[in-house]
């Protein structure tokens, strides 16, 4: 079951007022002042971005400087690849020294490509369990908020059929993993039998670990592709109640923010510079307006603004970066 009609439909109009409590609800529909309330939200907004940390992962402080990130998400080891990166103790220490001396107020890492924790196949699972504990490790060493994952893929049997093993495969995780580091479960746009483009998917996971350490990452582009309005204040409005009671807003961790290159409801993953897609500029105002949003960081993964150096763009850039601060700043006053 996806995203309820209303969530999907466009929206228009001005956002409604506190919600009515929906009976038989967790707690019912909140209205805005109880989820900042609830969830202990603070007023700032972070904008930051992925960058590289090719050459040492203090690296990645350098380039966040230089495209004004206020926050960072860097990946632990290679994306596409199960061979992890010996981050020595000098290049961690190199890079507590410079974040010190930044202005990057947050840092996430981002787990690799590979992982799935629905996968059949005995030898990927255990290698995928691997790559999220090396991921969970490397965070706690540096300092990281935490590691956003894509769960995985059940391939069509649906999540009920595999929700036993990717359970126990994220206890397994937290347990090999210990500290504070959070564990981030990102929403999926909907291709291919990805979980999570229900947010009633992730909370199911969410419930039964019981875990505070796992919580969600929010991706605009994946939630606009898999049906939820958010760039309409009513659709937002719907989408984020829908949001929690299925997961609950005091676990949301942190914002991929980007633009969509697919319309409303078009389950695909194709992120687009931020103002140029189908969720556009009012719509980031929308989203950064919202009182559920403040003290989380907003990281970019857009494609870059293209140049002659980089016809399809170079990842996220200071032109994007600048763009989200003056929607944050609008959204704001």
């Amino acid at each position: 079951m996806g995203p309820s009609a209303a969530a999907r439909r466009p929206q228009s109009g001005r956002c409604p007022g506190p919600l009515v409590p929906c009976p038989g609800s967790r707690g019912g529909h909140r209205g805005r002042r109880a989820w900042v309330r609830r969830a202990g939200l603070v007023e700032g907004i972070r904008i930051g971005a992925h960058v590289s940390s090719s050459g040492g992962i203090f690296t990645a402080i350098e380039r966040a400087q230089a495209i004004e990130a206020e926050a960072i998400q860097i990946f632990p080891s290679a994306p596409q690849q199960w061979r992890k990166t010996n981050h020595t103790p000098e290049a961690i220490a190199k890079f507590h020294d410079l974040r010190a001396g930044s202005d990057i107020g947050d840092v996430w890492l981002h787990n690799i490509y590979l992982a799935n924790l629905a996968n059949d196949d005995a030898e990927q699972l255990e290698k995928s369990v691997d790559s999220v504990v090396n991921g969970l490790t490397v965070a706690e060493a540096i300092g990281a908020s935490g590691l956003v994952l894509h769960t995985g893929s059940h391939k069509g049997k649906g999540l009920d059929a595999c929700q036993p093993q990717v359970c126990d495969a994220l206890e397994r995780i937290l347990e090999a993993a210990p500290g504070t580091a959070i564990l981030a479960l990102e929403n999926a746009a909907g291709h291919g039998g990805v979980i999570g483009k229900e947010f009633a998917e992730l909370g199911a996971l969410l419930k039964t670990v019981g875990n505070p350490r796992l919580q969600v990452c929010l991706d605009t582009c994946h939630a606009f592709a898999a049906g939820y309005n958010i760039r309409e204040p009513e659709g937002l409005e719907i989408a984020l109640t829908e949001f929690d009671e299925a997961i609950g807003l005091e676990n949301l961790a942190v914002v991929h923010a980007n633009d969509s290159k697919m319309e409303l409801g078009g389950l695909r993953d194709r992120h687009e510079n931020i103002g140029d897609g189908h969720i556009g500029d009012d719509g980031f105002r929308t989203v950064l307006a919202h009182p559920a949003f403040r003290g989380k960081s907003f990281l970019l993964e857009v494609p870059g603004i293209p140049t002659e150096a980089h016809p399809k763009g170079d990842g996220p850039d200071l032109e994007n970066v600048r763009r989200l601060k003056r929607l944050r700043d609008e959204a704001l006053g």
